[in-house]
């Protein structure tokens, strides 16, 4: 019986911690302090989403079922739908740079929090990178909306990380937040 032969170990990735947290913070801050106008909330976005792409993407943890992606994203879309309609029915009235403005606010926020924060918090457990992002995304609302919209912004995070944990991705939460957004600027 011949012995099996041994893979080389993987070098070690670089240390990236201090970068991730540095673009963890220059975001928050970023978010948090973003003007109100369309303009300045959609260049404020895409600067956080930079961010967001600073760091590496995790290791991917085992292989998610093939529909686990279109799954995630239909409950998100259906929660958010029904938690909106149970609100009333858009008024109609909005204005395009508003809609654009929402739409690269989403998807830049969750290239921040679902790529890079969520990433970078996974090694401790599903719970706690759902957890802590969710209370990061939550506390950058409260300039901009005030502490009442904390709860809606906090279950919001957490529908989002668990999306982004389920589907092993951050496009499933940022097709959410997408609709979520639209459906915002729109009533």
């Amino acid at each position: 019986m011949q012995p099996t032969p041994t893979r080389p170990a993987a070098a070690p990735p670089p240390a990236v911690a201090p970068l991730v947290g540095v673009a963890t913070g220059l975001g928050v801050l970023a978010l948090a302090t973003r003007p109100a106008t369309p303009a300045g909330i959609a260049l404020v976005s895409v600067l956080a989403g930079a961010c967001g792409l600073l760091g590496p993407l995790p290791a991917r943890r085992g292989a998610r079922p093939p529909g686990t992606w279109l799954a995630a994203t239909g409950v998100g879309l259906v929660a958010m739908a029904a938690a909106r309609l149970a609100a009333g029915p858009p008024a109609g009235s909005y204005a395009a740079a508003a809609v654009a403005a929402a739409l690269v606010a989403a998807v830049a926020e969750e290239v921040f929090f679902r790529r890079l924060l969520y990433g970078w918090l996974e090694p401790l457990g599903p719970i706690a990178a759902i957890g802590l992002a969710a209370i990061a995304f939550a506390a950058v609302h409260v300039p901009a909306w005030g502490p009442a919209a904390l709860p809606v912004d906090l279950a919001a995070g957490v529908l989002f990380g668990w999306q982004r944990w389920a589907s092993g991705t951050w496009t499933a939460p940022a097709a959410t937040h997408v609709a979520a957004n639209l459906l915002q600027v729109i009533a």
